[in-house]
């Protein structure tokens, strides 16, 4: 392996090793030591490769941001031109496995929460609002076949309702089916799209594909439950899946 693959691999497992620690202490709990004990290397291997503790954080962030980035961008590049079929494809990628899940989005409010204070944080996530948003503006434009201002409105507050409906899985993680929350962010779309609706058991419904989503959601818990037979757990049952 050339020098060059070793220091970007070195560089990738710190990441890895401070988001880990973000993900379980905090991000002003998490400290050089509990990173390089993560990584399985001596604090002045952390020093080589980044200048402080404050810099190795800003590269996680960074991290974080490009594999979102690079999730919704592969999403939208397999759908045609068409500005629903855009919106459908980003709101399948917000609400996926990868960008959806607990540990993540945990990790993502620990950021969200300090860059009020630190502008560094500020400046990473803004820029990335940014990129999003324009995103969204264009096919909700596309869609709603309005004015400007009123796709920028609209594409705020999507982005808004996916921030909620991130925050309410992040915090229940077992009980909110990523499924449902991808339903009710495509419910908002129908409804300013005038879209015909109907109540479904206190769901607002519009599309079959929300309502084969929601179907899907109902069935999980019952499936649970024919799964909860009492048996002997080992240690891989406590920690082998984590959300």
């Amino acid at each position: 392996m050339s020098r060059a693959n070793v220091k970007d691999k070195r560089k990738a497992q710190l990441i890895a090793a401070a988001l880990e620690s973000i993900a379980k202490r905090g991000l002003m709990e998490t400290t050089i030591t509990h990173i390089s004990k993560g990584a399985g290397m001596s604090r002045g291997i952390i020093n080589f490769y980044f200048a402080s503790k404050e810099m190795l954080l800003r590269e996680a962030l960074k991290t974080l941001i490009d594999e979102y980035e690079a999730e919704w961008a592969e999403a939208i590049a397999k759908t045609g031109d068409e500005g629903r079929s855009k919106l459908d494809a980003l709101i399948a990628a917000h609400f996926n496995k990868k960008l959806c899940s607990a540990r993540r989005l945990n990790v993502m409010s620990a950021f969200w929460g300090h860059a009020a204070s630190q502008s560094a944080y500020r400046n990473q996530l803004e820029a990335a609002d940014a990129k999003i948003e324009t995103v969204l503006t264009s096919a909700l434009a596309h869609t709603l076949g309005g004015s400007l201002d009123e796709a920028k409105n609209a594409a705020t507050q999507l982005h808004a309702l996916i921030r909620g409906l991130w925050l309410n899985f992040m915090l229940n993680p077992r009980d909110v089916a990523r499924e449902m929350l991808a339903a009710q962010a495509a419910s908002f779309i129908d409804r300013l799209t005038g879209a015909p609706v109907r109540i479904v058991r206190d769901h607002i419904i519009a599309r079959p594909a929300i309502e084969r989503a929601i179907g899907e959601a109902k069935a999980k818990p019952a499936r649970k439950a024919k799964e909860a037979a009492p048996k002997q757990l080992d240690i891989e049952d406590l920690f082998g899946n984590r959300a």
